[in-house]
């Protein structure tokens, strides 16, 4: 089994409402798409009255999907899919691309080559922003309502919430693990870059992250995206809300400069949280291997016995491109896993060797191999 190294990729990431993604799909593989992604998430919506503020968090469904897309074909996708999801108006979901580092994928994996991808831009109308970051924190189940709220609170638009397996900590604790489960969620939110220091303080204060076994948060850069899913529910009857109010604003403006305010009171704890380093890792990259579901528990345990000190698992449906159908036009999938890893910079090449051994050792088919950049990671101590 051999592997074939690609340059010049992205993963494109989409969340989208339910009620969209049939819809979505459709049209993407029909314009000869190699592959796609999918896996449930629920987003997150808080309500405006004062009382309300006691409940839970409103959590409508949502589906993420992911492919791995050469730069050529890019600007295509993500239009088509603003465009067939109406990602241009409030709540039709979001898109973002980031850069890939490396990609490194086995004969067998669906490949998405450059020219292949039908699809011709027919529109104008869909602007991308530049100035975008996804910020990611993964945390024990059933955490995330807080930090979903803090988030929101800071200026981020509609979280979303997704279920992975997280591996580390629990398994050196001995007999100690039983105090702690694998099941974690992952929460998602895309940030202008005007809001990224105080949606990424609040959530890591939030979700404790400074606290030993409680999670860790991190930045990923984004090229180009559009974000537009709801975050809050009016009960009144308004022609808009402050998100989208907001956003008008900026696209009119054409920057974000506007919102300083030099009048505003000083607040000392952003200072403080500033310069504040303890738990504070720079410039690290994120190792992902796309596997067989039943060969992605097996890579777990070998990376776990070679020195990795952390990894979460989620679960993902593949379709690809020449997939048959069912007699009611859904295209058949199997199941895969993606192993994520946070590593150093100086780790990295090393092993993602050492991962394309193994599983060239294990034979095991359909398999990809990505990475890439994470400028800033937050958890209880340094990851080194």
């Amino acid at each position: 089994m051999a592997f074939e190294v690609l340059r010049g990729y992205s993963r494109v990431t989409a969340i989208l409402p339910r009620q969209s993604t049939l819809k979505v799909l459709k049209e993407v593989m029909g314009s000869c798409a190699a592959h796609a992604m999918t896996t449930g998430a629920r987003g997150s919506v808080i309500q405006e009255n004062w009382y309300q503020s006691l409940l839970p968090t409103l959590s409508p469904e949502h589906d993420m999907l992911r492919f791995l897309v050469p730069t050529s074909d890019i600007d295509h996708l993500m239009e088509q899919i603003a465009l067939v999801g109406n990602l241009q108006h409030y709540g039709g979901g979001s898109i973002f691309a980031t850069p890939c580092l490396d990609l490194r994928c086995s004969e067998s994996f669906p490949v998405w080559h450059p020219g292949e991808y039908t699809f011709d831009s027919v529109s104008f109308d869909i602007v991308f922003k530049q100035d975008l970051t996804a910020i990611i924190l993964v945390t024990d189940r059933n955490s995330a309502d807080g930090i979903c709220r803090a988030a929101i609170k800071a200026g981020a638009q509609g979280p979303s919430i997704t279920f992975v397996r997280g591996y580390g900590l629990r398994d050196r604790l001995g007999l100690l693990r039983i105090t702690k489960s694998h099941d974690k969620e992952m929460i998602t939110v895309v940030v202008d870059q005007y809001d990224l220091d105080a949606v990424f303080q609040a959530m890591a204060q939030a979700g404790r992250v400074d606290q030993p076994g409680r999670g860790l948060i991190y930045q990923v850069p984004i090229c180009k995206g559009i974000t537009n899913l709801a975050s809050v529910f009016q009960a009144r009857k308004h022609s808009a809300s402050i998100q989208q109010i907001i956003r008008a604003i900026d696209d009119i403006q054409g920057n974000t400069d506007w919102r300083a305010n030099q009048l505003l009171i000083h607040d000392p704890k952003a200072e403080e949280f500033a310069a504040d380093t303890q738990g504070v890792t720079r410039d690290l990259i994120s190792l992902n291997v796309i596997a067989r579901r039943k060969d992605v528990e097996i890579l777990l345990q070998y990376l776990l016995s070679i020195g990795v000190k952390g990894a979460s698992v989620s679960n993902w449906r593949l379709i690809e491109g020449d997939a048959a159908e069912t007699k009611g036009g859904a295209r058949i999938n199997h199941e895969v896993g993606i192993l994520t890893m946070l590593v150093p910079q100086a780790k990295s090449g090393a092993l993602v060797e050492q991962i394309e051994i193994k599983l060239k050792d294990s034979d095991y088919n359909g398999t990809c191999i990505f990475t890439t950049e994470v400028p800033m990671v937050k958890s209880f101590t340094q990851m080194t």
